[in-house]
């Protein structure tokens, strides 16, 4: 059984969990709770990550959406729905998403519709295209766009 760590080792673990990767204040909060430390130290750790900037939700929001976006293939609806699940607040959310890039976002759902369009069976154009919308719209695209891009396809 190991020893308990000290409040100071617990910040030093953390300072590199988040400097690791963009974190959001439930994230950290998530992992100070598997420390066993006082509460009081658990908001002192989280103030200090705040207040010196490891812990930035303006930035967690911007970096979770350009990454869903280009490495996962996410739509915004997704997005939202995530961030709003880890307590970002709304008004960061929409200014993350203003971020995006209108023509990298549509392109990106072209090529994903165009990926998924080879694997798809279906008996009449309709029918494919109502698989490509419903596999489009599950990653969080939004309806009116995939039905746009469906029509020039």
């Amino acid at each position: 059984m190991s020893k308990p760590l000290s409040p100071d080792q617990v910040l030093d673990k953390m300072a590199k969990y988040c400097a690791y990767q963009e974190r959001c204040v439930k994230d950290v909060t998530d992992k100070l709770k598997t420390f066993e430390i006082s509460q009081t130290d658990k908001d002192d750790i989280l103030r200090y990550l705040i207040d010196n900037r490891f812990v930035n939700e303006e930035r967690f929001a911007r970096a979770f959406v350009r990454g869903k976006i280009n490495q996962s293939g996410w739509g915004l609806n997704k997005i939202r729905f995530h961030l709003m699940q880890k307590g970002v607040a709304k008004e960061m959310i929409e200014e993350a998403m203003l971020d995006t890039d209108e023509e990298v976002y549509r392109q990106r759902l072209i090529d994903i519709l165009k990926t998924k369009a080879k694997t798809v069976k279906a008996e009449n154009d309709f029918e494919r295209k109502r698989k490509l919308a419903a596999y489009a719209i599950q990653k969080g695209f939004e309806t009116s766009l995939v039905w746009e891009v469906l029509k020039e396809f």
